[in-house]
């Protein structure tokens, strides 16, 4: 029953969007905002390669595989499972908002809905909850350097918000 009720947001969080994040800090359709969503879009795209990395280096395979009996509710990715790549891509843009703006309300919904999308993904079947739990210290560790690697990115990013 719980999968099918996180189906719709399953299957709309399966490709994942800056849409997910700007719209918990009501800037989804609004102008002036595009260095922060160009963050999220760098933050994206930076740690979807890394997670790659480190998933071919760890080599675990898919729910579906362990537990052929298992059906997915998405297509299962050709690359390994762990960490979630959903888990410290969405965590990663969390802990961003949360170094450029802490005070803002939309950092703990950020957190939820990063959580959310990350826990979707193990509901739908394509990730073992310490994948998550994986994906998401990763993030943890990895915000310095993407903190480093986009500096002017953030200062942008903050610049909109002040």
């Amino acid at each position: 029953k719980e999968r099918m009720r996180r189906l719709s947001d399953i299957e709309a969080q399966a490709a994942l969007s800056v849409d997910e994040f700007l719209r918990p800090m009501g800037i989804e359709a609004v102008g002036g905002y595009e260095a922060t969503e160009g963050l999220f879009l760098n933050i994206l795209t930076a740690c979807e390669y890394v997670g790659l990395i480190y998933k071919a280096r760890i080599d675990r395979d898919r729910p579906s595989v362990v537990e052929p009996r298992l059906r997915p509710l998405l297509p299962v990715p050709a690359h390994e499972s762990y960490p979630s790549n959903h888990a410290f891509q969405c965590h990663s843009i969390a802990f961003a908002f949360n170094t450029i703006l802490p005070e803002h309300p939309a950092t703990d919904e950020l957190a939820r809905v990063a959580q959310s999308v990350a826990e979707n993904r193990e509901w739908a079947g394509l990730h073992f909850p310490s994948d998550t739990e994986a994906g998401k210290e990763l993030a943890r560790r990895f915000a310095p350097y993407l903190r480093d690697a986009f500096g002017a990115a953030f200062l942008a990013a903050q610049s909109e918000w002040h």
